[in-house]
């Protein structure tokens, strides 16, 4: 009843809902349901004409069926009452009765896709309040004889055991994503929320769309005909949460829908997840908390053969400014079947060495973790994409930068230096490293390669002296300075450098950063925001110039009619990172 583009993915034939079957209930288990409706349901089935004389009767008495039981399970629902899964189920069987029965009828078909879609959220809903949901499938009927409804994952990329709950609710909009891609059909567009593996604090979300699959009617006895689906056993059932990328339609008899999908939701769950305090406590208190450590999160299971595309968020900001260019490129069939989007969470106000060196260890991590034998190119060919201070962290992932970082803030040879062990490993793995060997490709967005101006001027400041270091890295400043008197330049011996006193336009460090060559196996690009006339009559996106966000090294450079943190939301600015990862693609291919 699945369909690809091209071919179904799954059949059903009469009596069958793909060859699993569910057996067995006793007359107890509709419990409150039937003292609700059966009274009502028995004398509409008595008013009604032969429904062997007319299909489209016999679908809209399904169709009243459907409602009636609907309507009585969610007054269950609202009290609370178990037994309201039962009349849900009930009441998609109803629904899906009247669309097979006739599929094409432009007056039946659209009220029973609706009325299933109802009814299956609410079956969804009261599975999720009463526990009924496992590994194996959904509990129905009563303690002493329940019933499975198996579970089959469709084209997802786990298994029915990877899965931690079902969220049949909308997800509330935000913010920070523009807009929702969704797609009308059959079926109930779901969440699926992936088991933690190892760190509780990342959210793993997919898209899937719920379709609780029924015999085809048809073979009903006489009997069964007669009492109605309130007195007969439940029919086998199987639940398909299938992903809506992957499968693009449903097969009802002759008739082939679309498979409704929400491929947005999955992003705004995740979001929801994410304090809106993050940025700006992040930035004043680095380190402060455990959603400010820094993180690599993905935001679906790895799947082998994807290529990650990680996004670098800028000062006072989180990865959450990344959503809405994600959300676009999940929408876009070359992205979803050949790339995955990872983001790099960190407190932007704390150290900027000590943050990208996590981002080293981390990002190496990852590879060690996923691909342990290397055999995975697509892990060989990573993708940085940089906002604004991210893209200086992605350029330290990709240079060797020898001794130059140090002799920006120090004198004295590291080796010359009195220092602890401890405390020499802690500044080696910011100042002296090599590059990361599987990334490739850099994209820089609004990246102040020489600094901005704003950061000399009295709000650059203000925010500079704001920020609280964490007391490990002031007590390793203390300690180096205090060992090694006259050693360190001034910008270092004050204080540990913040980011803001990374991007003013005369710091040695950022100097030092810019100087730094890339290697040849990577290619950079640059996409730099323009919205702006500055007062010298240039222009800028109001935080950094065109001159700062240009380097040599980009072999492309767009430019983009927006402000500094609009640029990377900017239709201009996902176009040319689609044609970038088009590119890269046709030369990892070659």
């Amino acid at each position: 009843m699945l369909a690809s583009a091209d071919e179904d993915r799954a059949g059903g034939g009469a009596g069958d809902p793909g060859g699993l079957r569910v057996t067995g209930c006793d007359w107890g288990v509709r419990g409150a349901v039937l003292a609700a409706i059966l009274a009502c349901s028995s004398a509409a089935c008595a008013g009604l004409p032969d429904p062997n004389a007319d299909p489209l009767l016999v679908a809209q008495r399904h169709l009243r069926q459907s409602r009636q039981w609907l309507a009585a399970a969610c007054d269950l629902l609202g009290r609370g009452d178990r037994h309201a899964i039962d009349g849900y189920y009930v009441a998609c069987e109803e629904a899906w009765n009247a669309a097979w029965t006739c599929p094409g009828s432009a007056e039946i078909f659209p009220e029973a896709g609706e009325l299933y879609a109802d009814a299956l959220a609410g079956f969804l809903e009261a599975a999720r309040q009463h526990d009924r949901l496992t590994s194996a499938g959904v509990w129905v009927g009563t303690r002493s004889k329940p019933i499975l409804v198996p579970l089959q994952p469709r084209a997802l990329p786990i298994d029915a055991s990877g899965i931690a709950s079902v969220e049949p609710q909308a997800q509330v909009d935000d913010r920070r994503v523009s807009r929702r891609h969704v797609r009308s059909g059959f079926g109930l567009p779901v969440v699926v929320r992936v088991v933690a593996a190892g760190d509780e604090t990342e959210r793993q979300s997919l898209a899937a769309t719920a379709v609780l699959r029924f015999p085809v009617p048809g073979n009903e006895t006489r009997l069964q005909k007669f009492v109605g689906p309130a007195a007969r056993d439940h029919a086998a059932a199987v639940l398909d949460l299938a992903n809506p990328v992957e499968i693009a339609a449903v097969r009802i008899g002759p008739v082939r829908s679309d498979l409704a999908a929400d491929l947005t939701a999955p992003l705004l769950d995740v979001l929801a997840a994410k304090p809106s305090t993050t940025s700006i406590q992040g930035f004043i208190q680095p380190f402060g908390r455990g959603d400010t450590q820094p993180r690599l999160e993905l935001l679906e299971p790895h799947q082998p053969g994807r290529i990650p595309v990680v996004f670098i968020h800028g000062l006072a900001s989180d990865e959450g400014t990344w959503f809405d260019m994600i959300n676009e490129l999940r929408s876009w069939p070359v992205f979803h079947s050949t790339f995955e989007p990872w983001v790099y969470h960190y407190p932007t106000g704390a150290g900027f060495m000590q943050a990208s060196a996590a981002l080293r260890r981390q990002l190496n991590a990852r590879v060690r973790e996923f691909d342990p034998s290397g055999t995975d190119p697509a892990l060989r060919n990573m993708v940085l994409v940089g906002h604004s201070m991210g893209g200086l962290h992605a350029k330290l992932q990709v240079v060797d930068p020898g001794d130059a970082l140090w002799n920006a803030i120090c004198t004295v040879p590291f080796d010359q230096l009195r220092l602890r062990p401890k405390v020499r490993t802690f500044l080696q793995q910011g100042y002296f490293f090599e590059p990361v060997p599987f990334v490739n490709r850099v994209v820089f967005i609004a990246t102040p390669h020489q600094g901005s101006i704003l950061a000399s001027l009295g709000v650059g400041r203000l925010a500079s002296l704001a920020v609280r270091p964490p007391a490990t890295n002031k007590a390793v400043h203390d300690e180096v300075v205090r060992l090694n008197p006259g050693a360190f330049r001034p910008e270092y011996e004050r204080a540990t450098p913040t980011t803001i006193d990374l991007l003013e336009p005369k710091s040695s460090l950022l100097h030092a950063i810019e100087g730094l060559r890339v290697p040849c196996w990577v290619t950079c690009h640059s996409i730099v925001g323009n919205g702006h006339h500055s007062l010298t009559g240039g222009r800028d996106d109001c935080v950094v110039s065109v001159a700062s966000a240009h380097t040599p090294f980009a072999v492309s450079e767009i430019q983009v009619p927006a402000t500094h943190t609009k640029v990377h939301h900017h239709p201009a600015a996902v176009l040319e990172l689609k044609r970038i990862l088009v590119q890269h693609l046709a030369e990892i291919r070659r």
